[in-house]
């Protein structure tokens, strides 16, 4: 583990924005190598703070390349979330899916994934008519279910949303001592009532259905045609099996936060989304209040991610345990 900055905004966007460059070269040894032909055109497409992704247009056709270069979620994973979704289902995922975790190309794995053809969906809903963000929603809907539907009877995927164990997982996390060097004296000083505080909690939920998840229910993880047709679904890096809220959760949270609020905020679309879910098959999970909470606390430790992939402490590190502190003493109170 790499030595950690102080909290600054300016070193955690230096760090988050430093990326190493590949070449023409590596990217056609990395397509020959499997037998997609020469690379004729090279274009970086720049992807987030843990991937590089790459355009690669060969005499044939035309490939993406993603090559992971920080340890945060799982390439390894996204191939098989692929391969188990054109196996089983309909949806228009990638039919070339090739995950190499050699680091003879790159010095990094990577993956190489055919061109699926459309837009964006996001920019594309944010553009168009409120009939076609209907359209799209509802066929968003029908893609999420299909996804949450499937059946994974191996251990080939991780497992993920399970709070049976949520107070020893904070424990853990509050008592490594890799990250008590690091974090500063102010961020220390909450850690003891945080440790009191869980010491006074046995609230365990009550667990709901579980599926496979695709990890990051998003707009812009899916491409759409002129019509608003959903013509690919992509990105199953943060791929697992677990408690369906986690997909279900993160869509309700992106129409409440997202903007322009003008749009997303609009709660006919939201209904539109249900709808199409629930058509496909998905069964819609409201969980109750205590559920919620644990779930608002243990999101509230989020900072420990940004340490662990980034070598830098992320600068909302304070406010997410002060949230935590608060999460927590609401549990205190439904438990009392």
């Amino acid at each position: 583990m790499g030595r950690t900055t102080v909290i600054d905004k300016e070193a955690f966007r230096r760090v988050a924005e430093k990326k190493p460059v590949f070449t023409v070269e590596q990217g056609g040894t990395a397509l020959g190598k499997h037998g997609l032909g020469p690379v004729v055109e090279w274009i970086d497409l720049g992807a987030n703070v843990t991937n590089c992704m790459y355009k690669a247009i060969s005499q044939e056709a035309s490939y993406f390349v993603k090559i992971k270069f920080r340890k945060a979620f799982s390439l390894k994973v996204q191939c098989r979330v692929t391969a188990l979704l054109h196996e089983t289902t309909d949806l228009p995922v990638s039919e070339i899916c090739i995950f190499d975790e050699d680091t003879d190309v790159f010095g990094y794995p990577y993956l190489i994934s055919n061109e699926l053809p459309g837009v964006n969906g996001m920019p594309y809903f944010e553009a168009t008519t409120d009939q076609q963000r209907c359209r799209v929603l509802r066929a968003f809907g029908s893609v999420v279910a299909i996804i949450n539907k499937q059946v994974v009877s191996d251990d080939s995927l991780p497992r993920r949303g399970d709070l049976t164990h949520w107070r020893e997982d904070l424990q853990d996390k509050i008592q490594d001592e890799d990250l008590l060097r690091v974090l500063p004296a102010a961020c220390q000083a909450k850690l003891p009532a945080i440790a009191d505080l869980l010491d006074k909690i046995d609230v365990v939920p009550e667990p709901s259905s579980h599926g496979l998840l695709w990890g990051d229910v998003a707009l812009h993880n899916i491409l759409v045609d002129v019509e608003g047709r959903i013509t690919g679904v992509h990105d199953f890096e943060n791929g697992a099996v677990g408690d369906l809220l986690e997909d279900q959760l993160h869509i309700v949270g992106d129409f409440r936060t997202r903007k322009p609020r003008e749009i997303y905020g609009q709660t006919h679309y939201q209904e539109e989304f249900w709808s199409g879910y629930e058509e496909a098959g998905g069964v819609r999970i409201e969980p109750d209040e205590t559920y919620l909470k644990v779930r608002q606390a243990t999101t509230g430790a989020g900072f420990y991610w940004f340490w662990e992939v980034l070598g830098v402490l992320h600068p909302k590190t304070p406010v997410w345990l002060e949230d935590l502190e608060v999460g927590l003493r609401q549990l205190v109170e439904i438990d009392a």
